[in-house]
């Protein structure tokens, strides 16, 4: 594909976040012979709040796509070595301590919460779309929602349409009982996102009780409500993860915000008792 990198792309993009890691790691030490008061805190706390700058532009790029600034999959592989980057800059500006006060904690808590939800979407965007791509039919995930309400619309239909032909009502009250909730909205999410089918097999082990107390005209009409079934939870799977890939960003551009606005209260805090500014 051509928005994939290649192994080389991938290496050299490494190899240059390594090699800036040095340099920064370098001029650190240096600026602690230039610096009187705390160097190394305020040499990679500027090198942590630029980093931090550069990682919440990803974020414009990928709403800019016309623009010929390198391509999405460029960006996306800097964004993920410049937040692992970042994390080793904050822990050099901590000197690997717990902080000691409650506007540096709360500082350290979101920035914590910022790297957890990067790496939980760094596995998402890892795992989910080839399991969304093998579990079945690709569908547009706005379109799940009248998807689903057609499906249960056909499954009412066939419904109806046994009690009519069988002059039997096992299979509505089957339906009533134990299916008309699963078609009423999406359901299982968790169980989808941890690859378990347990609740599929349920519901599909007890149509196969149910059949030996029906003939063989309501047998077919059974198997129809299998394939309805199967369809409804592709469709739930579909939901569950393509909304998780959409929404996990409303978590982690939030926190990323809030990251920015306290790093920059914190650096200005920092240069107004070093006698930066006054």
């Amino acid at each position: 594909m051509a928005a994939t990198l290649t192994s080389y792309t991938r290496r050299r993009i490494l190899a240059v976040c390594m090699l800036t890691i040095v340099a920064v790691v370098v001029w650190t030490w240096q600026r602690r012979l230039a610096i009187s008061l705390h160097p190394t805190a305020m040499a990679t706390g500027l090198a942590l709040i630029t980093t931090c700058i550069l990682l919440a532009v990803f974020n414009s790029r990928k709403k800019l796509p016309f623009l010929p600034l390198l391509r999405a999959a460029t960006w996306t592989q800097f964004h993920i070595y410049a937040g692992w980057f970042s994390v080793l800059l904050f822990l050099l500006h901590t000197g690997f301590r717990l902080p000691n006060g409650s506007f540096e904690t709360l500082l350290a808590s979101v920035f914590a919460l910022v790297a957890l939800s990067g790496v939980f979407g760094l596995y998402l965007s890892r795992s989910l779309p080839a399991r969304l791509t093998r579990h079945g039919e690709n569908v547009i995930y706005e379109r799940i929602p009248a998807l689903r309400a057609k499906l249960q619309r056909e499954v009412e239909a066939l419904v109806l349409k046994s009690v009519e032909e069988t002059k039997s009502s096992t299979i509505a009250d089957f339906y009533a009982a134990r299916l008309k909730a699963y078609f009423d909205r999406p359901r299982n999410f968790f169980y989808y996102l941890a690859r378990n089918d347990t609740p599929l097999k349920n519901v599909l082990g007890e149509i196969r009780l149910l059949e030996r107390y029906t003939n063989d005209r309501e047998h077919a009409i059974l198997a129809e409500l299998t394939e309805c079934l199967q369809a409804k939870e592709n469709l739930d799977f579909q939901w569950a993860g393509q909304g998780l890939l959409k929404y996990w960003l409303f978590v982690h551009i939030p926190l990323t915000a809030s990251l920015l606005l306290l790093g920059a209260l914190h650096g200005l805090i920092a240069l107004y008792y070093v006698g930066g500014i006054r």
